[in-house]
């Protein structure tokens, strides 16, 4: 099968879902075209890195000030800034010669922010809306956990805009995807083919563990994109309410964030307790080397793929409850669940003690994804679903 991969952002191996599901995808003997915009060198860099893995990557640049004119376009509108933001009519022109040239079985658009090039393209071809989660709902809670005016005036423009916007591009794609079941509920409230909304896990790939890692004793790991909102939430809170309620109890605990683009708050925070690694190569390794990992989120939306890292690489995990939203995991079973400054940190200083609980609970969280989120498994679900979007393409019901 030829797949035609709609994405605002380059694949990479951080945290982005259509980095997986195309190596999903390219595994499982599949043709894979991903088509993309490029931003920054950043981005032309992984560019590069893709057409190595065997996918075909097609790109055109698109300059913030493009970005912004396009999003400034919306506001006489209804429309959310976000559905044109990355308008390029030069990738639209390429994308039609994609089509001609090489034409694919189906085409897969990852986002809102792609859904403007879909809604073109899906009267003539079968596509599918990969949402990845209810995005209305995280503006909604940005909007109510940010400290500045001028973004509460952004999120609180954008916030009703994306809710109609993103329930409509529902009823107008016949599959579209989210990677949780309670994002799949908030889709389907009211819609008139709640069938049409697909619950498509998160696939991660299921490897054997390395097992000369040896664990640092007193090492707490945060992981994620430092920059994104709701990661530089998580990372203050825990590091104002919870860090200095562990450290009366064990002032020499080290703390690690790990992950790419740091902003300067999360810059000025490092000292003799708190390192920050910007871009590693593998998440992955760090986790493994950790004792506890952490996954102190106030807000978000969809899954948080930082909670399935930490469960792949057996790491005993503490998470706040949303952090474990659209994930059926239990408390004192795969993660300690702990809502308050106070619980969170006698959670952690509880498996800090207590060696066995942190096998425990490491292994049961490793299992969890093994039989949840299996990349292999999650491809052949993904594929299913184009199959049938094909066939009623071609068979449409009269």
């Amino acid at each position: 099968m030829h797949i035609l991969y709609l994405v605002p952002h380059v694949p990479n191996p951080t945290k982005i879902r259509s980095h997986f599901q195309v190596r999903g995808l390219l595994d499982a003997g599949h043709r894979v075209t991903v088509v993309t915009l490029n931003r920054s060198e950043l981005d032309a860099k992984n560019i590069t890195k893709l057409n190595q893995t065997g996918a075909k990557v097609i790109s055109v640049r698109l300059s913030k000030y493009q970005s912004l004119w396009n999003a400034l376009k919306t506001l006489p509108t209804r429309l959310p800034l976000q559905s044109r933001f990355m308008w390029s009519a030069e990738l639209m022109e390429k994308i039609q010669d994609v089509l001609k040239s090489d034409p694919p079985d189906v085409i897969h658009i990852e986002h809102l922010r792609m859904a403007c090039y879909g809604l073109q393209l899906m009267p003539d071809w079968p596509t599918v809306w990969d949402a990845v989660d209810y995005l209305s709902a995280l503006y909604q809670q940005a909007g109510h956990f940010s400290v500045n005016w001028i973004t509460r005036q952004i999120y609180a423009i954008e916030a009703p805009r994306l809710q109609s916007y993103e329930r409509w591009l529902s009823t107008q794609f016949p599959a579209t995807l989210v990677i949780s079941t309670k994002d799949q509920s908030l889709f389907q409230e009211n819609h008139p083919q709640p069938d049409r909304v697909h619950y498509q896990p998160q696939g991660l790939p299921v490897t054997a563990l390395d097992t000369t890692i040896e664990r640092d004793t007193k090492t707490l790991a945060i992981t994620g994109t430092l920059n994104y909102h709701p990661n530089v939430a998580s990372v203050h809170y825990f590091v104002r309410e919870i860090l200095p309620l562990v450290q009366r109890q064990i002032p020499d605990i080290q703390l690690q964030l790990v992950g790419a683009n740091p902003d300067e708050s999360i810059k000025a925070l490092t000292n003799d307790t708190i390192k920050i690694t910007g871009f590693v190569p593998s998440i992955t390794d760090y986790l493994q080397r950790s004792t506890i990992a952490l996954a102190p989120v106030t807000y978000g939306s969809g899954i948080q793929i930082k909670v399935l890292e930490a469960f792949l690489t057996a790491t005993p995990l503490v998470a706040t409850s949303v952090a474990l939203r659209g994930l059926d995991v239990q408390h004192e079973r795969q993660v300690l669940i702990a809502d308050t400054p106070d619980d969170y940190a006698n959670a952690v200083l509880r498996l800090l003690a207590d060696p066995e609980l942190r096998r425990r609970i490491g292994e049961a969280g490793r299992k969890y994804v093994e039989q949840n989120h299996d990349l292999r498994v999650t491809t052949t679900h993904m594929v299913e679903i184009y199959k049938q979007v094909i066939a009623e393409k071609h068979n449409p019901i009269s």
